[in-house]
């Protein structure tokens, strides 16, 4: 399956922006792999040689790639990775944790499928996780503000070990986030997993659909104009 090449690395003229990266990666998942997803799923068979498995592993490994190459961002520029980049929707931005979905979005999307309780279960057990991963990488970035703010009001802070450590958030953050996904699509399997796949890239991709954000403009046009009249008045 096509890929939109990582990041790349080098000076700072030499680097691809993100934002460049991520626009490929929403281009090849939303044509060809979702397309191809969804074809399967009309056609699968549950023969031997279905090709639901290998879409569904390739919008799977799609994400991933996504999780890696913002690695590769968070080593050059931790700042703008655990912040929300330039490439993010105005809609986007509130479903972020440390510059990307929250872990827990993945669960409830899940849940939207009505799964077994069999998955239900699954995805109970990942939840758990979730609650107990997301407080420690979040306290992790807040104890690095912490000691930046004392460190520069005593007289100077260490710039270099602040960054690195943003570093080692923002690789926390995506390692939890590829931990869950991996887990829920074994879990799910076969045609629930790649319904659930399915589910999450058009979640995605519906944070960057023009209707969508004329929508979510429109609608803020219009309750700003509306506090407007209030405070007019």
């Amino acid at each position: 399956m096509p890929r939109p090449p990582p990041p790349g690395r080098g000076p700072p003229g030499a680097r691809r922006p993100m934002r460049d990266f991520f626009a490929a990666w929403l281009g090849t998942l939303r044509s060809p792999l979702l397309p191809l997803l969804r074809r399967a799923l009309s056609s699968s068979s549950g023969s031997w040689d279905d090709p639901l498995s290998s879409a569904a592993a390739a919008v799977e490994a799609h994400f991933q790639a996504h999780w890696s190459a913002l690695d590769a961002a968070a080593r050059q520029d931790p700042a703008q990775v655990v912040a929300a980049g330039d490439w993010r929707s105005p809609l986007e931005l509130p479903f972020l944790w440390l510059g990307d979905v929250h872990p827990s979005l993945l669960t409830s999307l899940l849940r939207t499928l009505s799964p077994s309780p069999r998955l239900l279960a699954a995805a109970d057990r990942v939840d758990l996780r979730i609650r107990t991963s997301v407080p420690a990488v979040s306290d992790r970035l807040r104890l690095a503000q912490e000691a930046f703010v004392s460190a520069e009001v005593a007289g100077g802070a260490d710039v270099e070990a602040f960054l690195e450590e943003l570093k080692r958030v923002a690789l926390e953050a995506n390692r939890l986030r590829r931990g869950v996904l991996s887990e829920l699509v074994a879990a799910a399997g076969g045609y629930q997993a790649a319904l659930f796949l399915e589910a999450l890239s058009r979640f995605v991709l519906s944070m960057h659909d023009p209707e969508v954000l004329r929508r979510f403009d429109q609608h803020l046009w219009e309750a700003g104009d509306g506090l407007a009249s209030v405070e007019a008045a």
